[in-house]
């Protein structure tokens, strides 16, 4: 298909072609739209929905659906187009991308927010990868239930870029055993030396307080490999096993290659600390499939934030915001929430952290869903909208 032609003049405005839908591409749609009211937006990608994945692992214990929001009616509320497409190659010096469908599109400002392949890396186990996976998460607590799985293992393969999710569903299995009144043994396995060391010593010592209250236990330097059904979790370097009735293990994230991308060769994106990408004008990378070595989604809509300002700031006359990375995420499964945050230096290592404890009641499950995840737009847009009702999604053949 012949592509249309790109404006030219000084007056015209800018087109912005954002390639995704999860919280990079959401993020960057409406900082740029705050920032520029004027940019042609078209929001590219293969799906109707906006998965809000962090609140998958209190899931299967509250029985609540996925939460999910239409990106058609998201991209209609802020005047942008949205084109249910995948995005399979870019061709830098035409400033045109390739769509699975043929379509060629150009852009003046391209953002690649196309996210990474999730990869079981413990073999044998249940790989926790999002909500899809909450009905057989579901079948292990009824194991809890009728007492033939008493010991628990969630397991941290090495190379894992956020690990917390593990962390909620190993205290929230505590908590579920215990009110039950069920002897149930919970640990978590794992490479890192202190828990969520991510964050810092102090917020480490006292994330590994909440696991011994909690009643999990923390095997940190541990790399699981393999989990056999004779109830053996294999370790590298080890040569005795772990018993284990049911491991639930972690993703690995790799890239996916785009053809006219430069990437690692785990398929990541390179960028500089303003997202553009390295050797190519004009085009720019958010979220997990950047070479940022932490994937988590309050960064990611950093990282679109100070995307939209490098774009807009001269059309908009914006200051470009200063590159700030702050780790934000609130830890649930305890007595109360709480809120982990660090300030990351560019290669992702904590230099400063505190753990406060959240405000509300002492509920495991406390708090709105969308607040697990904080996005300087994202958080207040969705706390305006609802999300799909259960039925809009069945109907739309998304479970």
């Amino acid at each position: 298909m012949t592509p249309q032609p790109k404006r030219s003049g000084a007056d015209a405005p800018p087109r912005v072609v954002i390639a995704g839908g999860g919280f990079a591409a959401v993020e960057a749609l409406l900082a740029l739209r705050d920032l520029d009211d004027t940019a042609e937006i078209e929001l590219i990608g293969p799906d109707r929905r906006f998965r809000y994945r962090p609140a998958a692992t209190a899931q299967p214990f509250d029985r609540t659906a996925p939460l999910e929001y239409d990106l058609a009616a998201i991209a209609d509320d802020l005047g942008a187009a949205h084109r249910v497409d995948r995005l399979e190659a870019v061709a830098p010096a035409a400033r045109l991308v390739r769509l699975s469908s043929g379509t060629l599109e150009p852009y003046d400002a391209l953002i690649l927010a196309t996210g990474t392949r999730r990869l079981a890396r413990v073999a044998g186990a249940l790989t926790f990868a999002g909500p899809s996976q909450g009905p057989t998460f579901e079948g292990i607590l009824g194991d809890i239930a009728t007492r033939t799985a008493r010991r628990i293992v969630f397991a941290i393969p090495s190379g894992v870029c956020w690990p917390l999710p593990l962390y909620e569903l190993a205290l929230l299995t505590a908590a579920y055993a215990h009110e039950r009144d069920i002897e149930a043994d919970v640990a978590i396995v794992t490479p890192e030396r202190a828990p969520l060391d991510i964050f810092g010593a102090h917020a480490s010592a006292l994330v590994r307080d909440v696991l011994a209250e909690g009643g999990v236990r923390f095997l940190g330097s541990r790399n699981p490999e393999r989990f056999d059904r004779d109830g053996h979790l294999h370790l590298r370097f080890a040569l005795d096993p772990l018993p284990a009735d049911r491991v639930v293990a972690a993703p690995s994230l790799l890239g996916r290659p785009i053809p006219g991308v430069p990437g690692s060769w785990h398929g990541f994106v390179p960028t500089d600390e303003r997202g553009r990408v390295e050797g190519l004008d004009g085009v720019y990378a958010a979220g997990d499939m950047t070479s940022y070595p932490i994937k988590q989604g309050g960064l990611a809509t950093q990282q679109a934030d100070t995307i939209a300002a490098d774009i807009a700031g001269p059309a908009a006359g914006a200051m470009a915001w200063p590159v700030v990375r702050m780790l934000r995420a609130r830890l649930i499964g305890g007595e109360r929430p709480i809120d982990l945050v660090a300030a990351l230096d560019g290669s992702g290592c904590a230099l400063d952290a505190r753990l406060d404890v959240a405000c509300g009641p002492a509920s495991r499950l406390d708090g709105p869903a969308y607040a697990k995840v904080y996005g300087r737009y994202l958080t207040p847009y969705l706390s305006r909208r609802s999300p799909l009702p259960r039925a809009a999604r069945q109907v739309a053949g998304v479970s």
